[in-house]
């Protein structure tokens, strides 16, 4: 994922070349490539004129391109007005969020007076075959993730995977030791053992993890699996890999999941899976890149956004600036409960 800071006027610029590039270089046509660039743009100038500047997320994945627009400014009071063409409180046309959610599907945002704004638009690539290895769009709109390299790095030694089945969803989130090149390695490798092992136990995949990486600087690791029938999740941890489940129900007990202490690759003495109550809620894994000091709660309305815009928001407000950094976020509904 691509993050552009957005702090004066020659970063618009900047924000639309690399998000139109990253289109491109996923296989957009010329055409929607455009579509990127003017979402881009539009979202870029709305964080410098109404956010006092922020920072951009851009995501291409296969036949989509997903951007994040984050800003710790005023808010906005009525969204609904807001998105209505012809409203503007900086003397413009007022024609951008309304254009946005017309070119973007979906187009979510979620704002808080004194507290800033949170921007999703996604925009597909109807020209580019559908990639197989990609998340269908069912699976999309109910989990979500960020994922940010240190500052000053290029190579994200922070990774995740997903498998879905009838049956469960299985979420995969791994922190290579350190950061650079060489984390990444540690990171990609652990991913490819997930993927070669996702139908096991979750102790059984972390364990399989902890054989696979040995010769790599070894990692954190959690694995959480959702099951639909029972409601409850399994999860496995290794290292500072958080995983928590939030209920929608107001007052109803948060829990935060027990991972054991070692280096997954090393030093993993315990492998152990714990099971948890979890009904409707959303399920939040990260790496020890976003503080554990969270609380949506504080958050009017959060809960019911797209869970990738709840990751923005969190990476956003509790991203410590100085390590990778990687926020997942699932509906631990089934997908078609989650669509009703």
């Amino acid at each position: 994922m691509l993050e552009v800071l957005v702090r004066e006027q020659s970063q618009i610029a900047e924000a639309r070349r690399r998000a139109s590039s990253a289109a491109t270089a996923s296989g957009f046509g010329e055409t929607a490539a455009g579509r990127v660039a003017l979402v881009a743009t539009e979202l870029a100038t709305n964080l410098l004129k109404h956010g006092q500047g922020g920072r951009l997320l851009v995501d291409a994945a296969g036949s989509h391109v997903s951007l994040l627009a984050l800003d710790t400014g005023e808010g906005i009071a009525d969204i609904g007005r807001s998105l209505a063409d012809g409203y503007s409180t900086a003397g413009t046309a007022g024609n951008g969020l309304g254009a946005l959610r017309r070119l973007a599907d979906p187009f979510e945002l979620v704002s808080w007076p004194g507290r800033g704004t949170a921007v999703l638009a996604r925009v597909a690539d109807s020209e580019t075959p559908p990639d197989p290895q990609a998340a269908p769009p069912a699976l999309r709109d109910t989990l979500g993730a960020v994922v940010v390299p240190r500052p000053g790095e290029t190579a994200c030694g922070d990774a995740w995977s997903c498998h879905e089945d009838a049956q469960s969803r299985t979420v995969f989130v791994v922190d290579g030791l350190g950061h650079g090149m060489d984390a990444a390695r540690a990171a990609n490798e652990a991913v490819a053992q997930f993927q070669r092992s996702r139908h096991q136990p979750p102790e059984e995949i972390v364990q399989g993890v902890h054989g696979a990486i040995r010769h790599t600087r070894g990692a954190a690791v959690g694995v959480s699996r959702m099951h639909w029938a029972s409601g409850t999740v399994s999860f496995a941890g290794v290292g500072n890999i958080a995983s928590t489940f939030v209920p929608r129900a107001p007052g109803a007990a948060v829990r935060r999941m027990v991972s054991h202490n070692g280096i997954v690759g090393h030093n993993a003495r315990k492998i152990q899976a714990f099971d948890y109550p979890c009904g409707d809620g959303l399920l939040v894994l990260h790496s020890d890149g976003i503080a554990t000091s969270w609380n949506l709660a504080t958050y009017p309305g959060l809960m019911q956004a797209h869970p990738m815009l709840v990751a923005a928001v969190l990476y956003r407000d509790f991203g410590r600036g100085r390590d990778d950094a990687t926020v997942v976020v699932a509906d631990t509904r089934a997908p078609a409960q989650a669509r009703a």
